[in-house]
Order: structure tokens, then C-alpha cells, then sequence
């Protein structure tokens, strides 16, 4: 998936409060967390939100923190406030409008704080969803992830939240059975 910023800057007017499900679909085949995460966050839209830049907090001890810091370089003016780190071991911020909780207990620890809000929340391996998150990054090809991606979704918690996830992203992923919190 290209991270061009032109898809970014094609959202309508009306949109602008938003990022709009313009920016090209993650591809699945040799997705890199950072087009993952931002290809997600490009096809959600959040209720009643107000037209400041979307934010985007991330686990400050993920393996791919490196990679997702330098995504509010990715996108227009505007769309994306620069990434916040957080501290898993603190309450989450109010004002993040999506996390990247990472993988592992800690990450998970977090969720029962996301439940019913709207809140896109994003980690890694296939138990993250089972465990109640919404949008799970397993990698092909053993724990190396030489062979990209793969998008799981907790299609319950996207409901729960209140989000609108645009139904080709929400295809991506594999439905997982069991995964209420």
C-alpha cells in the first residue's frame, strides 16, 4: 500500500473532521505496521468528532514505535497530530482517538478502559483480538514477519465502539470466534 499523502488530501470537504476512506486499502500481502495502522485509521470514522487532527497514541515499549512515530510525516497537514507516546503502566489519555497497545499481558490490559468508547485500538498477534481488541497485526512467515501482515478483526469490538470502519477494511481481517472480552 503507497502512503501517498494525494489520498489523504482527496477527502471531500465535508469530511474534513475526519480521515475519510479514501487512503488505499491496506494490502494484506506485505503490509508493514506502519500502512496497517495508518490505512485503518485512514477507513474509520469517529462519531461527532470536532476538526482537530486525529490522535494517535502509541505503546512507548512497542517493537514497532520506531516505525509509527514518523507517521504524522506520512500524511497532509492537519490530518494527524504527531504521535503520543504513552505508558501502558498509566491510565490512557481521554483524548487519543486511536492506540497502539503492542503485543503481550500489558497489552492488553488496557482494553476493558476502551470498552464502549470510541476508540479504534490496534496490537499485535492473533490473542489480542480474542482478548477483546479491535484490530490485531499477526505476522506471515513465523514471529520475523518477512512475509508482511495479516489484519485480524474483532468485528464486536468495532461495534461496541461506536466507529464506522469502512467494509472493505473490516474483509481484511479474519473474524475470530470467542472474542468478547
Amino acid at each position: 500500500m503507497a502512503l501517498s499523502s494525494a489520498a489523504w488530501s482527496a477527502l471531500p470537504a465535508a469530511d474534513t473532521p475526519s480521515l475519510a476512506a479514501t487512503a488505499p486499502t491496506p494490502n494484506a500481502l506485505r503490509l508493514t505496521v506502519a500502512e496497517a495502522v495508518l490505512g485503518i485509521l485512514a477507513h474509520t470514522r469517529w462519531p461527532q468528532r470536532t476538526t482537530r487532527p486525529l490522535a494517535l497514541c502509541v505503546n512507548e515499549r512497542s517493537s514497532s514505535v520506531l516505525e509509527l512515530r514518523t507517521l504524522h510525516d506520512s500524511v497532509p497537514a492537519g490530518k494527524l497530530a504527531p504521535v503520543r507516546l504513552v505508558d501502558l503502566a498509566d491510565e490512557l489519555p481521554l483524548d487519543c482517538d486511536a492506540v497502539y497497545l503492542g503485543a503481550g499481558p500489558a497489552a492488553v490490559e488496557p482494553l476493558a478502559q476502551l470498552i464502549g468508547r470510541p476508540v479504534l485500538h490496534m496490537g499485535e498477534g492473533a490473542e489480542f483480538c480474542s482478548r477483546g481488541g479491535m484490530f490485531c497485526l499477526v505476522p506471515r512467515g513465523g514471529s520475523s514477519g518477512s512475509g508482511g501482515l495479516r489484519v485480524e478483526v474483532n468485528l464486536d469490538a468495532v461495534a461496541r465502539s461506536g466507529l464506522h470502519v469502512h467494509p472493505q477494511v473490516l474483509k481484511l481481517g479474519q473474524p475470530r470466534a470467542g472474542t468478547t472480552p
